[in-house]
């Protein structure tokens, strides 16, 4: 795909996977600036001082990490080379995410799929099972005994647990495929979950243009439930202060929240993407469960009714006891799920827990971090 892209001032990084054509003089662009640019560029007149164009999404770069950034982030996760460097965009993943890298890309898409998109920990969980119930005619039955991670598969789930044969056995249900083959594999209408940036999904994206209901949530919550997310999953044992310093340094596993947040906020206004804010759904459930069955079309209007028993599923509580829904029969035959942590993979979901855990400086560290990534572009959030 080939946009064209206005010409700015910040350096050009070539090494990221992008093919540079008709540069009428040398280009200065970094991945975090001109990305804004190209996303916008369709409207943009044609610059005084030239237009270069970009093939987009051409490939993807794997790189070793800086050794002492490795060691650093090594040492978090107990684990040495835990962390690939992917590009574009310079995401941290799994090393094993070079095995299925590709594959994501060339992905086919359907236009009936329905995808659930977010950085880790904004709810995407609750928001999947809605999103799952409006599609399939408020079938509580079968979300009762088909359990989520299954109905709606992470796409990346073989290199998240690409060291727990368990959870993949149990998503796959026993298939010896990876999860990006049992997308492949899923009957239509598919719903699949996924927290890459854009540029690391399917290539197909573009084009097809799927249903994409993305979710953010304010970034102080969300770090704090992403730190308690990795005590579970990964098994780590670094502080509180450590997560939120590899977090704002843009390190976390999946990359740079903003920039992530950033490239759907951007196509929040495509006829085929919906933008929902954790903290909406948390204040306004109602009304958010009648947006996102008009979104998805489902046929019908919901009654009163419906939307007051589909509320009721979704109390936090009952998603939190819900065993189709709260991992735990997954956590249950893994040897690498700390399940017996003090925290559980539906944790508090309160708006303001980060008072509980944050010092001023560390906050202030925050604001700093969030107006200079999201002032100016019409993305805010509500903290309490």
């Amino acid at each position: 795909m080939v946009r064209r892209v206005q010409l700015c001032n910040a350096p050009l990084n070539l090494s990221q996977g992008y093919a540079i054509a008709n540069f009428p003089t040398r280009a200065l662009v970094e991945f975090g600036s001109w990305h804004q640019l190209a996303e916008e560029s369709e409207s943009f007149p044609a610059p005084k001082r030239g237009i270069f164009e970009i093939a987009y999404r051409m490939s993807i770069e794997y790189r070793a990490l800086d050794p002492i950034l490795g060691k650093r982030l090594d040492a978090f996760f107990g684990k040495k080379d835990s962390l690939v460097e992917v590009n574009p965009g310079r995401v941290m993943m799994p090393s094993r995410f070079r095995d299925i890298g590709e594959d994501i890309l060339e992905l086919a898409i359907r236009p009936d799929d329905v995808w659930v998109l977010s950085y880790p920990r904004t709810g995407s969980t609750w928001a999947q099972e809605m999103i799952w119930l409006l599609g399939n005619k408020l079938d509580y039955e079968s979300a009762r005994t088909n359990v989520q991670q299954v109905r709606t598969p992470l796409l990346e789930l073989s290199a998240i647990f690409s060291e727990d044969q368990s959870v993949q056995d149990f998503v796959t249900e026993h298939k010896k495929v990876t999860s990006v083959t049992c997308v492949h594999n899923l009957p239509s209408p598919r719903y699949v979950k996924c927290h890459l940036p854009w540029q690391l999904l399917p290539k197909q994206m573009d084009t097809v243009r799927p249903k994409m209901i993305y979710i953010a949530r304010n970034p102080k919550d969300l770090a704090v439930s992403y730190y308690y997310y990795c005590q579970l999953i990964h098994q780590t044992d670094g502080s509180f202060e450590e997560f939120c310093d590899i977090f704002l340094d843009d390190c976390a596993p999946i990359g740079p929240m903003w920039a992530h947040m950033l490239s759907f906020w951007k196509r929040r206004n495509q006829p085929n993407v919906l933008f929902l804010k954790y903290e909406d759904m948390k204040r306004k459930l109602p009304q958010v469960v009648r947006e996102v069955a008009q979104f998805m079309d489902i046929g019908r209007e919901l009654t009163d009714a419906e939307v007051d028993r589909l509320c009721d599923h979704l109390q936090f509580d009952k998603m939190q006891k819900n065993p189709a829904v709260n991992m735990e029969p997954l956590m249950k035959n893994s040897a690498n799920i700390n399940d017996k942590a003090s925290v559980k993979f539906i944790r508090k979901g309160e708006i303001g827990d980060w008072k509980n855990y944050m010092s001023d400086e560390l906050s202030e560290r925050f604001d700093a971090w969030i107006g200079k990534h999201f002032d100016g572009t019409g993305l805010k959030f509500v903290y309490e």
